[in-house]
């Protein structure tokens, strides 16, 4: 029992300082930062696919409804279609306050590095086959979801050196006190400003030279495509679930602290799906963002909807009955925290071993159904706080076998909740 306890004292430390490290942080801080931006883009994502498409939207027939469209368009190409841009904005403003530094020039920074290891030159192809190379051009293959990794590693390197370079005093330019501090703090960055965007280039046309290639092929080639292709394989994806719920068992936020890892990797997924149902092409991936949200996380972390059901219908428990009736409105949104830590779930064992088996159970079912195609797959991405069913049909463009399956995974995780529910019970006889 002892070693027991040491080893989970061990796991909470750890994953404690995991999601207390600053860059960490300033990822998932970032993304926060976002989630307005991310759920506008995905309300007129979904009015043109559902609504405005001429092919299976709902006014298909009205002949001006697919003109109304390019508004929808208008607002993707402003929000999701720059995400990449924005990622590199917001973290680079968190990952710069976290060293202490003024936020908006770790935000300049970190876009203008990010400008800096892009090509400078990109081959385009026109209507009638033709290739051409283009220069000071950049494409939403960059400037979206799609190039988001590679903002962050750009990001994350840049603004981390010039913090550490600020720091130093023979790096700064001293100016005389009759000088506004504003420009002062302008000329005390400069140098540093000056090597960090230095080094980042000196990189870039060095790989360019001597690789005939560039860093964005690099960082795709290694990076991003293995980590992508690794969370569409169902052990991958499903580690990352497992993982995300132990956390949760434990009194840590799973999903907050692994996204960090898991939201830039989900969120290519579904732009990749996104691009390829706008140009009518198979849609690649089977596991996204909204495809975790939709089969993995309904209720909130360990599928807590199944939690809330199994306890009206079997928990003989008071305390249970209450605070579930308390939680049963958020849950319905997918926020689980006021279950999670009233009830409570977390380092509760008896609890502890559906919330980890039941998202697995379910994301299981849903991938299979998914690439067995029972079910579409997700090409819209839905805001995370979209209710049960209502999700899944949303997410898959209007395909309502999702919602059924949705229907179907929390009926398997209600019964998987119930024997525990029930033990928590007799439990509760014993101490009396």
């Amino acid at each position: 029992m002892n070693e027991s306890n040491v080893f989970i004292d061990k796991m909470l430390v750890f994953a404690n300082k995991f999601s207390s490290q600053r860059h960490i942080t300033a990822i998932r801080d970032g993304f926060v930062t976002l989630i307005p931006i991310t759920i506008i883009a995905s309300f007129w994502v979904l009015i043109n696919n559902l609504v405005l498409s001429p092919t299976n939207g709902l006014l298909k027939n009205v002949e001006a409804a697919a003109k109304w469209s390019d508004l929808g368009n208008q607002i993707y190409n402003g929000t999701l279609g720059v995400m990449a841009l924005l990622i590199a904005m917001t973290i680079g403003y968190k990952l710069a306050v976290s060293f202490g530094e003024e936020g908006l020039i770790g935000s300049v920074v970190g876009l203008v590095s990010y400008m800096i290891v892009l090509p400078a030159q990109i081959i385009l192809t026109d209507v009638n086959g033709k290739t051409f190379t283009a220069t000071a051009t950049m494409t939403q293959t960059q400037t979206s979801a799609t190039g988001m990794f590679l903002a962050i590693i750009a990001t994350l390197f840049s603004v981390t050196l010039l913090c550490k370079f600020t720091k130093m005093d023979k790096l700064k330019i001293k100016m005389p006190e009759s000088v506004p501090p504003s420009i002062s703090k302008s000329f005390n960055i400069l140098i540093p400003t000056f090597l960090v965007t230095l080094l980042l280039g000196l990189i870039e046309v060095l790989i360019i030279w001597s690789l005939n290639t560039d860093i964005p092929t690099l960082i795709s080639k290694f990076f991003q495509a293995p980590l992508v292709a690794s969370f569409q394989s169902i052990g991958g994806i499903l580690l990352y679930v497992l993982l995300s719920n132990l956390l949760w068992a434990f009194g840590l936020h799973g999903t907050f602290i692994l996204g960090s890892i898991g939201e830039p990797v989900m969120l290519t997924a579904i732009q990749q799906n996104m691009d390829a149902l706008r140009d009518g092409q198979e849609l690649p991936n089977i596991v996204t963002k909204p495809f975790l949200d939709s089969f993995g996380w309904m209720g909130g972390g360990g599928m807590i909807i199944c939690l809330v059901i199994a306890i009206m219908i079997g928990s003989k428990r008071e305390d249970y009955r209450s605070i579930t009736k308390v939680g049963i409105i958020p849950s319905l949104f997918n926020v689980s925290e006021p279950l999670m830590f009233g009830i409570p779930v977390v380092f509760n064992p008896l609890l502890g071993i559906p919330l980890i088996l039941v998202p697995i159970v379910t994301v299981t079912i849903a991938y299979y159904a998914t690439a067995f195609e029972l079910i579409a797959k997700t090409s819209v991405l839905i805001p995370w706080t979209t209710p049960p069913v209502i999700s899944g049909y949303l997410a898959t463009n209007g395909d309502w076998r999702a919602s059924l399956l949705q229907i179907l995974l929390i009926v398997v995780g209600v019964f998987i909740y119930l024997p525990f529910v029930r033990l928590a019970n007799k439990s509760l006889e014993k101490n009396i």
